[in-house]
């Protein structure tokens, strides 16, 4: 079974009869397995963007948090980054890894940078989602930037990239200081490209903004939609998402959990997204076409910028 969920989420293959057959597995032997096999059969669900049918499948977890927290912290944070993908952050396992007593214990040890940055992102998941959330939070010191650069698979890939002709588009369509390219923005989520916009819809030169929301926002009801911004600054920030093929599930269009939390976290930051899938992408043939399909794309938002930009 944990070379079956392997197999899943390594060939992003989301197969509801496979998945629902691991979850039910889980549930059926859930005495017998420790929480370092359990991260390994979670992990194809928060990766694929799945929640199983198997009515057991949570409240199965949460006994095994609640048993095997203190045995391992490395795959207890692992098997709540899984949940967190999926929007399922139980309360009590929460209170548990963000303890000082936790953070203390797992401070020593090897996989501490890896474990601090899934607690960084998983209290911006509790600041952002979790709003009735009334239990311990991760002390500042603690914090680091979640994913700081571009993701090993977006740079794995990135001779398959749309990102190199899309940033030529868009310096040839805008100027090159109207945007900014893979810009970290608090609290450390990277951007494929941001540009600055007024209140009436003028691109303005990304260096007379500032081009960071504040975090923690202001106010972050919750599921604030992405087009309801948080703030009241009068410039808004606009993020174009470039969805490339290998950003979904294989043959689906149902983002990878990774990818949808973060345009889901993006969006209640406040920041405007604009999604340029990859479909429409590869349909434009050469730099004139993309630069009128980003042209329309823009405009189709109310954007408008000088005639400079071409």
């Amino acid at each position: 079974m944990v070379r079956l969920a392997q197999h899943l989420a390594r060939h992003r293959l989301r197969e509801p009869q496979l998945l629902e057959a691991i979850a039910h597995f889980l549930v059926v032997q859930e005495a017998q397995l420790s929480s370092k096999v359990v991260q390994k059969l979670v992990l194809p669900f928060g990766r694929l963007n799945y929640f199983p049918l198997e009515q057991q499948f949570m409240p199965c977890l949460e006994r095994i948090l609640a048993r095997e927290a203190g045995a391992a912290p490395l795959a207890t944070v692992n098997i709540l980054m899984s949940l967190c993908q999926l929007r399922c952050l139980p309360s009590r396992a929460l209170q548990f890894v963000f303890s000082p007593g936790f953070i203390s214990h797992i401070s020593g040890t090897p996989h501490a940078p890896i474990v601090r940055r899934y607690l960084s992102l998983l209290d911006t998941a509790v600041e952002l989602e979790l709003p009735g959330y009334q239990g311990p939070r991760l002390p500042r010191r603690q914090k680091v930037p979640i994913f700081p650069q571009p993701l090993i698979t977006d740079r794995a890939r990135c001779k398959y990239s749309h990102k190199d002709i899309v940033a030529e588009g868009l310096r040839q369509l805008l100027g090159e200081e109207k945007y900014r390219q893979d810009l970290t923005v608090p609290p450390g989520y990277c951007t494929d490209f941001l540009l600055c916009v007024s209140s009436s819809g003028a691109v303005l030169p990304v260096r007379t903004q500032d081009p960071f929301l504040p975090y923690p926002p202001r106010s972050c009801p919750q599921g604030q939609a992405a087009s309801q911004p948080t703030t009241q600054d009068p410039a808004q920030r606009v993020v174009l998402m470039l969805q490339e093929r290998w950003h979904f599930c294989r043959d689906s269009r149902v983002l990878l959990g990774s990818r949808a939390l973060r345009e889901r976290h993006l969006g209640l930051l406040g920041y405007q997204l604009l999604p340029l899938p990859f479909e429409e992408l590869e349909s434009q043939r050469g730099l004139h076409q993309l630069k009128s399909y980003l042209r329309q794309k823009l405009q189709a938002l109310g954007l408008r910028w000088g005639p400079e930009g071409g």
